[in-house]
């Protein structure tokens, strides 16, 4: 039975030569096992229990002549041999080895060609040993080396001493920093007065980092230029605009949003010089400069903070406590445009509420007025059908409130749709003025900005109320004119779509269609029906007067009221074509707008 492998323990801090060292003993048939500090070694030697220790002089920590000695005080370990591993050459450096412990030395580097040899020669029982009368030089200088290596330890201790208090200062004055930063950001989340946002966090950020001049622009809603506020005395005043391309704003567009750029790294960049020559900095003082990039529009510069101070450079914890004001005052201005937005949104949803109570007492007004002209029944059967008409806009009205206020405390309340609450408002006030005009309670009046749309959807209502038009005709609204506003007599133009109304039905047709189109300066109305086609003659004289009369027994004629259209339109500056097709008969309007 072969005998087991003799384990030896090398400590080294040097992972290459512990590496060699493996190698070449482990070829040779060795156990071998690694510490790489004087403490780990002392408790692999422990545990361990090996015949040789192979020992590095230069270690950190323990030094390898102070490893010798605790572990010769090991009484386990009288038997081992210490074997020293140094690049120190000096008989003086020799001599301390062997006086506190070790066996003998082998000099570094090794020789892979001997070394083997050497360990060897040491297990088979060479030893070196001292001079006579040597020995107690030898412990003078080894007395020496353990006083300076106690003298590097203290004054490596009190360095770090300084340093934890160093850091325990800073971490305080971080601390009280985060303090501070927090009680402001409470302050500021119910605020909406942007300059009163801007004063506070600025003169905070002044006092904290001692800062001379300070400046916070932020982009205008036209997206043109920024806009500049200064903090100076205490108080804000005017700073000039920049333009969205000006050197500044570009190059600071290109640095990293949210994080500050100060001293030499800022004098480097092409921000300096473009700041030089608007007065942000000087060349004594050290800059600072804070891009704010857009939470929304990404990569877009949403505003931007510049400083400077003189004295000492600034430190890093001081751009951090910068860049978190910076954050604090975005966050504050966009948090107070909203609050604003969410104001606006109440007061549109108040005056369109006003407005549909405004709507509700007139047409309790045109019902008085229709019972009181002894129209009787027909009227009054009309008015419960026109209520009908009114639900499409009640809902439209509370379907774009609801929203709002169940989220009028969220973060960002969605806005509501103004043009469909205007657009449902224009509705209810259209259907009340053509009942009223229908009962006589109301006059022509005099001219006001109308719109098109809402008063051709009215009178469709009100056909649809009076059974001028029955439930199964097709109605088809095709509105595609960028604007549908004139200014004239409302009266007018309830007469006007009553009479197309009047002719397109008359042809007995099942589907209608409405189709506006057009830019700014003109509006074109085109009336389809699929009823009888009208014949030639007719279509030549339909705006002339008498025209309703029929050129022969069953053919279709245009409508009697096409004159009064013709004149109508006249007065306005338009004109009313004809046409029969195979089917059906097309009327075009054109209405000039302006």
């Amino acid at each position: 039975m072969s005998a087991a492998p003799v384990r030896i323990l090398c400590i080294e801090d040097n992972p290459m030569n512990w590496r060699l060292v493996q190698r070449l003993l482990s070829q040779a048939g060795y156990e071998m096992h690694w510490a790489e500090d004087g403490f780990r070694g002392c408790e692999l030697a422990l545990s361990l229990q090996p015949p040789l220790i192979l020992l590095d002089i230069n270690l950190p920590g323990l030094s390898g002549f102070e490893v010798a000695t605790k572990l010769r005080q090991e009484a386990s370990l009288q038997d081992t041999l210490i074997v020293a591993l140094t690049a120190k050459t000096m008989r003086s450096d020799r001599e301390t080895a062997l006086v506190t412990g070790c066996d003998g030395f082998i000099p570094k580097p090794i020789d892979p060609f001997l070394f083997v040899g050497q360990v060897e020669a040491y297990l088979h029982g060479q030893r070196d040993h001292l001079e006579a009368g040597r020995e107690g030089l030898a412990l003078r200088q080894f007395s020496r080396q353990v006083v300076g290596h106690l003298e590097a330890q203290l004054l490596e201790s009190r360095q770090g001493a300084i340093k934890l208090q160093n850091a325990q200062a800073e971490l305080e004055q971080r601390s009280s920093n985060m303090t501070r930063l927090l009680s402001l950001s409470r302050e500021l989340a119910p605020m909406q007065d942007g300059e009163e946002i801007l004063g506070r966090v600025l003169g905070q950020l002044q006092g904290e980092l001692g800062l001379g001049r300070l400046r916070a622009y932020q982009l205008h809603t036209s997206g043109a230029y920024y806009m500049g506020k200064e903090w100076r005395s205490g108080s804000l005043e005017q700073a000039p605009v920049l333009a969205a391309d000006h050197p500044l704003v570009l190059a600071a567009a290109d640095l990293p949003g949210g994080s500050v750029t100060a001293g030499a790294d800022l004098v480097d960049s092409p921000c300096w010089h473009a700041g030089i020559s608007l007065g942000f900095w000087s060349p004594s003082t050290q800059p600072l400069l804070l891009p704010l990039q857009s939470r929304i529009a990404k990569g877009s510069l949403w505003g931007f903070l510049v400083a400077d101070r003189s004295g000492e450079p600034f430190l890093p914890l001081e751009t951090n406590l910068a860049a978190l004001h910076g954050g604090i005052l975005q966050v504050s201005l966009e948090n107070a445009g909203l609050l604003d937005r969410v104001d606006a949104t109440h007061q549109a949803l108040g005056t369109s509420y006003e407005g549909l109570e405004d709507a509700y007492e007139a047409l309790m007004e045109a019902q008085e007025a229709l019972r009181a002209r002894d129209r009787g029944a027909p009227l009054e059967a009309l008015l419960p059908s026109l209520l009908q008409k009114f639900a499409r806009p009640l809902a439209i009205l509370r379907e774009e409130s609801a929203p709002a206020e169940a989220t009028a405390d969220a973060p960002e309340p969605p806005p509501p749709s103004r043009e469909r609450i205007r657009l449902a408002l224009d509705e209810v006030e259209s259907l009340i003025e053509a009942l009223r005009r229908r009962s006589g309670t109301t006059e022509a009046g005099s001219p006001h900005w109308l719109r098109i749309h809402t008063l051709l959807r009215a009178e469709i209502a009100i056909a649809r109320a009076e059974g001028r038009i029955g439930d199964g005709v097709q109605i088809d609204l095709a509105f595609q004119a960028t604007t549908d506003r004139i200014f004239g007599v409302r009266a007018d133009f309830e007469e006007l779509f009553s009479q197309l109304l009047d002719h397109a039905h008359a042809g007995g047709g099942s589907h209608l269609t409405f189709q506006t189109s057009g830019g700014p300066d003109l509006l074109r109305l085109e009336v389809s029906d699929d009823g009888a086609p009208i014949e030639p003659a007719p279509v030549t004289g339909a705006m002339l007067p008498f025209s309703g009369l029929p050129s022969k027994p069953g053919g279709r004629v245009p409508g009697p009221g096409l004159a009064i259209c013709a004149q109508l339109l006249e007065a306005y500056g338009g004109g009313l074509e004809v046409s029969s097709e195979e089917r059906g008969c097309n009327l075009l309007i054109r209405l000039p707008l302006t």
